[in-house]
């Protein structure tokens, strides 16, 4: 098992909850995710004008020491670190090979 001085990190993620009265995207209110780890990646593919970035990065969260239950509504949502957005895209859960307990969630953000 992992130990808990190697989650260093903590984000807040809100689900999707629909459209604002000006037709805006609308969130819930955040939900804190600490301790975790944010595996930050940072790739680009292509030279000069045809540069592209690839910035997918995922978050670890140990159901240990974050008790938290996430499911697919939260995919589409948003993750917040220190002031900078990204946007969920896929929420993988981790399971126990003998025992088919949950180990963690893998948040797939860009």
């Amino acid at each position: 098992m992992i130990d808990k001085r190697m989650l260093p990190d903590s984000v807040t993620i809100k689900k999707s909850i629909g459209e604002d009265d000006w037709g805006k995207e609308a969130y819930s209110e955040p939900l804190l995710l600490s301790p975790c780890k944010f595996d930050r990646s940072f790739s680009h593919s292509g030279s000069g004008n045809h540069r592209s970035e690839y910035n997918s990065s995922t978050v670890i969260v140990y159901h240990k020491y974050c008790p938290v239950s996430l499911d697919k509504s939260y995919i589409g949502g948003i993750i917040e670190e220190d002031g900078v957005s990204y946007v969920v895209k896929n929420i993988i859960p981790q399971y126990h090979p003998l025992t088919s307990r949950l180990l963690a969630y893998e948040i797939e953000v860009i």
